[in-house]
């Protein structure tokens, strides 16, 4: 493992001190970024009997850094960093410095950087781009804008064209997808990466402190992808789970548009992510480029997680028996009961799918009766529309429409005249936890079950799936607590 701390400070003094600070951490190397300090300083010697390898950077504004000095000033600055025991000098692929080759500097390692920190260009071109680094310098490295799961794809398409040439690179994100570069750095071929010192130091977008990187070496890496995803609590339930089991493992976001399923997966499989939750719009179009779909999701048509078995991607849904143990842990019994599902997408397939197997004659009313038809069909239920439910008598209304999310105008997404006393009432949507039509269940003397119950348990599902062991539930009901405020 080779794990290059980055470092600003704003004199010398402070650079010692983050120095140790990062050789203390498990720094294999430390590299101190004196293109940030305000001027720089005139006597490096303090840095000189710290025993970790340092590097030498001071990146120019043009990629990235704040340099703004010419090349003889940086060439009389390195001497004196090499001097003072500095083992490493970083050098951009375009520094005039490159062409000559100082006697004071024979014995010094050169990475030759290359950072392009608004877009990553096209896998071919970051492979000429490393290979041409390579050819002026002892380490080639390259450093792109990651801001979407189409340019992570060139880049660990890049990384595994590179590692067929047999040399040493240094290849990373910087951007939204940054993280993932660099927690699995070898999985690109990289023969090091770059952290921060702590959190909320980082030198670079996308840099991960040291010790998380140290602590998930061999560990389990998780996440969601979906799109929007800013309003899930999953990274915060998961997350807490890791925590509380002492288990190494992390949860990441990956926003992706649907023609970039099939790429993610492949990324899925490249970078040995454990697993992911599948949320709106994708729990159907994922299917197809999965290896295998288990029976409950088969049945239901959608898939909210994907499990990943030595790179064979398994289809789940968790829906169902998320909705199951929701009803369960509010005493609801359900056998032969009167159902109303409300909606006709994903959520509600799930619902129909689970009161199926408790027996429950099952109304479906959606907006559009013809969705409502499609989904009654599939589940051996009526089909109604919205306006056609008011007079009919129900033991089980569940709302599976977005009708009442945050967000969304603040409705009912029924005629509350379907709602009366003794009626048990869940609604699928978590954000808020008392939505409108909850809201409007209690006062006419209903019970209620909220939909972070469902959310809670299908994610309590999916993580054992993912680890082979069961978080709790308060571990993961005290995270929504406090991602709710």
């Amino acid at each position: 493992m080779t794990i290059c701390v980055s470092v600003a400070a704003a004199t010398i003094k402070e650079a010692v001190e983050a120095v140790n600070a990062a050789r203390e951490k498990g720094a294999d190397l430390v590299e101190v970024r004196f293109d940030l300090m305000a001027e720089q300083p005139s006597d490096l010697t303090p840095l000189k009997n710290i025993p970790i390898p340092k590097m030498a950077t001071l990146r120019s504004k043009a990629q990235g850094g704040a340099w703004e000095g010419d090349d003889e000033a940086k060439a009389r600055f390195f001497r004196r960093a090499i001097k003072a025991g500095f083992t490493l000098i970083d050098l951009e692929d375009d520094s005039p410095l490159l062409q000559r080759r100082e006697r004071d500097m024979k014995n010094v390692e050169r990475v030759i950087s290359h950072h392009e920190l608004d877009v990553t260009p096209s896998t071919s071109r970051i492979i000429e781009l490393m290979l041409l680094a390579g050819a002026k310098g002892e380490l080639p490295k390259g450093a792109f804008a990651v801001n979407s799961v189409e340019e992570l794809h060139r880049l660990v398409h890049a990384g595994k064209m590179l590692a067929l040439t047999g040399k040493k690179y240094v290849l990373l994100g910087t951007g939204d997808f940054g993280p993932i570069t660099r927690l699995r750095y070898r999985r690109l071929g990289s023969s090091m990466t770059y952290a921060s010192l702590e959190a909320g130091k980082e030198t670079a977008p996308g840099q991960v402190d040291v010790a998380t990187l140290k602590r998930m070496e061999n560990g389990i890496i998780t996440g969601i992808t979906g799109m929007p995803l800013g309003h899930s609590y999953s990274p915060a339930m998961h997350r807490a789970a890791f925590a509380s089991l002492g288990i190494a493992g992390t949860y990441l976001p990956f926003p992706a548009e649907k023609n970039e399923l099939p790429l993610l997966m492949e990324i899925v499989r490249e970078l040995d992510i454990a697993g992911l939750n599948i949320t709106i719009p994708h729990k159907e179009s994922v299917m197809e480029h999965l290896d295998e779909i288990d029976a409950t999701a088969q049945e239901v048509g959608a898939v909210n997680v994907v499990v990943n078995r030595k790179g064979r991607l398994i289809g789940r849904n968790t829906d169902v028996s998320g909705l199951g143990q929701a009803f369960k842990a509010a005493g609801a019994d359900l056998g032969g009961k009167r159902a109303l599902i409300v909606g006709a997408g994903g959520a509600a397939r799930a619902c129909a799918a689970f009161l199926r197997r408790e027996k429950a004659n099952i109304v479906i009313a959606n907006r559009t009766r013809s969705r409502a038809d499609e989904v009654a069909k599939r589940f051996s239920a009526r089909a109604a529309g919205l306006d056609d439910v008011a007079g009919m008598e129900f033991d089980v209304v569940v709302n599976c429409t977005p009708v009442g999310m945050e967000g969304f105008p603040a409705e009912l997404p029924i005629d509350p005249a379907v709602l009366r006393p003794g009626q048990v009432v869940m609604d699928v949507i978590y954000n808020p936890e008392r939505t409108p039509f909850l809201a409007e269940a209690e006062e006419r003397g209903c019970q209620t079950i909220p939909g972070r119950e469902m959310l809670i348990y299908q994610a309590m599902d999916a993580f054992e799936a993912w680890t082979g062991q069961r978080p709790s539930y308060e571990i993961m009901a005290e995270a929504v607590r406090k991602e709710q405020g």
